[in-house]
């Protein structure tokens, strides 16, 4: 999982280095005076932003989404607190 981690990290390093720093490249700093009426780069951007969200919380979900109902169960008692000693 952490090979597969380091992989999307990868990609979405690269995904936002084509939507922010080729057109900062090409057009320099104008391009951030055009990205408030450029409504795809914001898009694209907080896209980027929910995938990076996402890879970041995957350690903390994943391991609720395989396993069984009861220790799933378990995990959300541990996250939130609840568990009888």
């Amino acid at each position: 999982m952490i090979v597969f981690m380091i992989l999307a990290g990868l990609l979405v390093a690269f995904s936002a280095f084509c939507t922010l720093g080729v057109p900062y490249m090409l057009a320099g700093p104008r391009m951030l005076d055009e990205f408030s009426e450029n409504r795809e780069q914001q898009m694209m951007c907080g896209l980027l932003a929910t995938a990076t969200i996402g890879i970041l919380l995957l350690p903390f979900v994943s391991p609720a989404l395989i396993s069984s109902a009861s220790d799933g169960q378990v995990i959300a008692d541990l996250y939130l607190g609840h568990v009888a000693a």
